[in-house]
């Protein structure tokens, strides 16, 4: 028990029983405005001891009582993962993974884990295996604010077309040719300066190699292999490969065949070149489709707690999706909204037009919380009209438990008592 105007502690009862509690309020008997839970044996025990006080039911439990019977509605509706068809950002989340070099696609993913998905969830996203999800989000120094350089509300034609972008491995190399530019500068002031070889490895640490090297007139901070693509021997002769396989012939025919041609390497080669070939192209046709993609059910009941604004695993174009697929998930938020927004109105007869929409949606969980309320509707009532809640005495309750974690369990309770009234004055 709290006082609420001087928010000190006034006693404490072990017991929960009915006879218990009413003996103990019937000790204070100056008690007019009680906040408190949905308990039916407190609710009992006030009206008896104290038949003219204002009870006033905490609308924290109000809001976590209907959270929790429509999370049941909700767990009925959706079994497992929600199916949609792929969005716009979706669609461009799986270009990026399949066209992409390295460096975005591990962008992407690292970004998405960053941004609460679960590996499950993005794996969902791009349709690819788990192995590959979790080779990219192992992969180090990947910038994840290079992702942001995509700028993903922007075609993904211009994405790939952009000459001007500079990638991850980009910037890697011009800071690589800058310090070795600086290290280069260094060694050729000190040269200046007339220290000879000896005198510059002592001050620099550099071999006397590395320093011949920087002062030689050929040096150059660029690698030669930079910007370079190492063709294969299966390069020239890419296209025959593919046409030769649309017209039916099989691996080891295309094999002899572009073999006196002059290619030097495996049949293995040509078949994991035409599947993954094969494989683009069927990712592609199907980002054009109604192919489908998955949400986890845990968004769309966090929903219930937040804005669709403030959750990171589903946007406004998923969730119109799914309210088109599943109309009563729509209506179930909205009437778990509208009840938060009634508890602020300081109007109790909006609580009866609540009540009577919530009963008329047909859902068996609302109706069982709907009914809850009608059994202490005058306590629900007040929590509408009073400001009062039960928030000392949640308070009150957590320094308590600290107290107890204190004492390690060796003392009795009212030793426990004791010290919680003397540390609180009351």
């Amino acid at each position: 028990m709290v006082d609420l105007e001087s928010h000190k502690l006034v006693d404490m009862i072990e017991s929960r029983e009915m006879n218990d509690v009413l003996t103990w309020l019937e000790k204070y008997p100056n008690i007019q405005i009680v906040s408190r839970d949905g308990s039916r044996t407190y609710a009992n025990a006030i009206s008896e001891a104290h038949p003219k006080a204002i009870q006033i039911s905490d609308r924290f439990h109000l809001i976590k009582n209907l959270n929790d019977y429509a999370t049941k509605a909700l767990q009925k509706i959706f079994q497992g993962r929600v199916a949609i068809p792929v969005t716009d950002e979706t669609r461009r989340y799986r270009m990026i993974m399949l066209l992409g070099n390295v460096e975005e696609r591990a962008g992407l993913v690292q970004g998405l884990r960053k941004n609460g998905h679960t590996q499950s969830e993005i794996m969902a996203i791009f349709g690819v295996s788990d192995g590959v999800i979790k080779k990219l989000m192992d992969m180090p120094k990947i910038d994840i604010c290079a992702m942001d350089a995509l700028n993903l509300n922007h075609d993904i034609a211009a994405n790939q077309t952009s000459a001007t972008k500079q990638t991850v491995r980009g910037r890697e190399h011009d800071e690589a040719v800058k310090k070795l530019q600086d290290r280069a500068e260094l060694v050729r002031a000190l040269k200046h300066e007339g220290l000879n070889l000896s005198q510059i490895s002592r001050k620099t640490g550099f071999t006397y190699h590395t320093i011949r090297n920087y002062l030689s007139d050929n040096f150059s901070p660029i690698n030669a292999h930079y910007g370079k693509q190492r063709e294969g021997k299966l390069e020239p002769f890419r296209n025959e490969a593919l046409h030769l396989k649309s017209k039916g012939l099989k691996y080891r025919e295309i094999h002899a065949i572009i073999k006196e041609k002059g290619y030097a390497g495996t049949q293995d080669a040509i078949r994991g070149f035409i599947s993954k070939e094969r494989r683009i192209h069927q990712n592609l046709s199907s980002l054009n489709t109604g192919h489908e993609e998955f949400i986890d059910k845990k968004w769309l009941i966090r929903l219930l707690y937040k804005p669709v604004e403030e959750l990171r695993g589903i946007s406004h174009q998923q969730l119109e999706s799914i309210f088109q697929k599943y109309p009563l998930f729509k209506s179930i938020l909205d009437i778990v909204y509208e009840f938060k927004s009634t508890l602020k109105s300081k109007n109790p007869n909006n609580l009866h037009l609540w009540m009577n929409k919530a009963s008329t949606l047909g859902v068996a969980e609302l109706k069982s919380f709907v009914e809850g309320l009608k059994s202490d509707i005058d306590a629900v009532c007040n929590a509408i009209i009073y400001d009062y809640n039960n928030g000392l005495a949640e308070g009150t309750i957590n320094k308590i438990k600290v107290i107890k974690r204190i004492m390690y369990g060796r003392c009795q309770f009212p030793l426990l008592r004791s010290k919680c009234l003397m540390l609180s004055g009351g």
